[in-house]
């Protein structure tokens, strides 16, 4: 084409792109894959005013001049049209760099100069979005910006610019992979301004790092179905911020901790003869406690410490600091980890002495208990594991055991057949040490309103949700192994502690379940409560009957070690749904871990009796917690009925301290 020619055509590409409404229909129609339909076109050009312009006429003048062209299938823009748009655009943003320099502050603190390849990249990197589409909505978000006075951007607002536009063009789950996490400035207001004594400046930060793990969990780790099924109350994880990191609790036996420390620190060994070497072996231990606890969230369970550690310590009158010291560190830990809940269970009851031998008898364990009591009246102490065949003793365990009752302390002791953690699950083999992977809740209230009284849909609902709290668990393993696989000081302790640490350690830890919320699931499916009639308590042991199998058939299949257990405590139950926070205006979910309900009128050998039947269905731990109705029993009386019982496990937290002792 000669140059004449070449002026007269670009008159004429001039004069038809004279109008904005010709270059709009060529920025829609760039992008697009597929051509568009003429009333698609016009709706996306036209939006609201699809009367009030001559579409056609427009797209004729861009045909004649060779900038789009049409099919049966639509109209698309043609190589020419392309070519002549980019130079427009590039025009545009020469003219909007003149006359405005936009910045934005980034999210690593620094200004930078806005560019949309930027926004490309983080579409394509965080969004995992193809680049043809990347590119399509920065050029959306960039033309959306030109339309503000925003000279001052922050990471923030473009991310909201870039989420809307995402949303409009139906890339909802990109948007989701983009979503930030942290928690809103108003609700770290409140935090900060809290009049809480208990909210130090290291527990706001915790409290804020906690905001963003939980964040993560349920946006990013876990499928969107099994994050709705936590955040409707359909299942109770504990400890949330921490749930992908670390299993929930370890059990090791004593003997192996001691090995442990003996062979690091070459100064100590198991002369516990030598004072200075008890004090040493005292320090390693307690420092160990520290180091061990960023690998669990609940409890370390030290199976046998009285046998192997406590028996063997010289504690006559003019040794009492070696007792003092102990104790005193034991306490120390506990209050270290800043929260209301035990992480230290000691277990008294791994070899059943002689009746001429009985453990209260020996001066250690009264010395040890007795120095608990006296440095922590107000201070947050370790579950105590006792056989309770030995802790019953009338000759010489009377005055202890009143002086208890009347202390803190007693919420802490378990009275028991088999070693239980803080989470009440149950230890299989006190000698070989084990990881309690988690304890998930499913809460049968809300299958049985779902239910609607068929007992048909009931099982069905059920069968549905364990099929989901398995997930959780593969889940969770997977990304606890992840986790700890990669840390050096988790891969060094492991060996010394663990015969089996060649990437099976996880795979055999415990997988315990519970089911909260049975009585109001017996109650709204059968219309009383499982206490008060023999049909409701037959239903409540079917349902329990019928997890345990899908349980044990689970464990058959795969050869897994998934268990059955009791939920531990009522507080957790209303705390786990809000941060720990027991109420934000928001209506508090009630649920008991108690099988059977505190205002039940069943005796107490009636209480027994049918609790006994739950226990020996929820063989993965359990425990007897309920309050005593009748004041007129003695706690001598009360330990005998429970003893005689052969019960697995039972407390002191509810015996009544104004009851009759005789």
């Amino acid at each position: 084409m000669d140059p004449d020619k070449n002026s007269l055509f670009l008159e004429k590409q001039l004069k038809t792109l004279g109008q904005k409404i010709r270059i709009d229909i060529l920025k829609k129609l760039k992008d697009l894959q597929d051509p568009f339909t003429f009333s698609k076109l016009q709706k996306e050009v036209l939006e609201h005013n699809l009367s009030s312009v001559n579409f056609s006429f427009h797209l004729n003048a861009l045909k004649k001049c060779e900038l789009i062209d049409s099919s049966e299938e639509g109209y698309y823009i043609t190589k020419l049209g392309k070519e002549i748009l980019n130079n427009i655009l590039s025009i545009e943003r020469i003219l909007v760099d003149r006359s405005k320099t936009r910045m934005i502050r980034t999210s690593k603190y620094s200004k930078e100069l806005f560019d949309s390849s930027k926004i490309e990249g983080y579409l394509v990197t965080e969004g995992e979005l193809d680049e043809f589409l990347a590119k399509q909505i920065a050029r959306k978000v960039e033309e959306r910006l030109t339309k503000t006075n925003i000279e001052y951007l922050t990471a923030p607002l473009m991310r909201e610019y870039i989420n809307a536009i995402l949303l409009e063009n139906g890339l909802e789950e990109v948007r989701h992979k983009l979503t930030r996490l942290g928690t809103p400035p108003y609700d770290v207001f409140k935090l900060f301004n809290s009049e809480d004594t208990q909210i130090t400046p290291e527990k706001f930060i915790e409290r804020l790092g906690s905001d963003v793990s939980e964040q993560f969990l349920l946006l990013n780790l876990l499928p969107k179905n099994l994050a709705d099924l936590y955040l409707t109350g359909e299942v109770a994880l504990l400890h949330l911020n921490h749930w992908s990191l670390r299993p929930l609790s370890i059990y090791l036996n004593t003997n192996s901790v001691l090995k442990y420390i003996y062979n690091k620190n070459a100064k100590i060994s198991a002369n516990f003869d030598d004072d200075k070497n008890v004090l040493l072996t005292i320090s390693d231990l307690c420092n160990f406690f520290y180091k061990f606890k960023q690998f669990y969230s609940g409890d370390l369970i030290l199976g046998d410490f009285y046998n192997q550690f406590i028996s063997n310590l010289d504690l006559s009158d003019d040794k009492s600091y070696i007792m003092d010291l102990l104790t005193s560190q034991i306490l120390r830990f506990e209050e270290s980890c800043r929260d209301n809940y035990q992480h230290l269970s000691l277990g008294f009851n791994n070899k059943k002495p002689s009746h001429n031998n009985n453990i209260l008898k020996r001066n250690s364990v009264k010395q040890f208990l007795s120095s608990l009591m006296e440095k922590s009246e107000n201070a947050k102490n370790p579950n105590l594991l006792f056989n309770y065949s030995d802790f019953i003793d009338k000759d010489s365990s009377e005055t202890l055991i009143r002086e208890i009752i009347s202390h803190p302390l007693k919420n802490n002791i378990i009275l028991q057949n088999n070693l239980l953690n803080a989470t009440t699950i149950k230890i299989p083999n006190p000698k070989q040490n084990k990881v309690i992977l988690d304890k998930i809740l499913l809460n049968l209230h809300m299958v049985s309103i779902e239910a609607n009284q068929n007992d048909d849909t009931f099982f069905e609902i059920l069968q549905d949700k364990m099929e989901s709290v398995f997930k959780f668990f593969q889940i969770k393993k997977n990304l606890v192994k992840t986790k700890l696989s990669k840390v050096n000081e988790w891969n060094k302790i492991i060996p010394h502690l663990f015969e089996n640490n060649n990437g099976n350690l996880l795979n055999e830890s415990i997988k315990s379940i519970s089911l909260f919320g049975l009585n109001k699931a017996i109650l709204n499916h059968c219309g009383i409560e499982l206490d008060r009639t023999e049909s409701s308590a037959s239903f409540a042991l079917n349902v329990l009957t019928f997890v345990r199998k899908l349980i044990e058939e689970k464990n058959e299949s795969e050869s897994d070690f998934y268990t059955l257990t009791q939920p531990h405590n009522d507080r957790y139950l209303t705390d786990c749904f809000y941060n720990e926070i027991p109420n934000q205006g928001k209506p508090v979910n009630c649920y008991s871990s108690k099988i059977i309900r505190d205002t039940s009128s069943l005796t107490l050998v009636k209480k027994i009796s049918l609790f006994k039947k739950f226990e020996e269905i929820m063989n993965g731990g359990s425990i007897f917690n309920q309050k005593i109705n009748n004041p007129n029993i003695s706690l001598n009386d009360y330990l005998k009925v429970l003893t005689d019982s052969k019960i697995n496990a039972f407390s002191l937290r509810n015996f009544n301290n104004g009851v009759i002792l005789q």
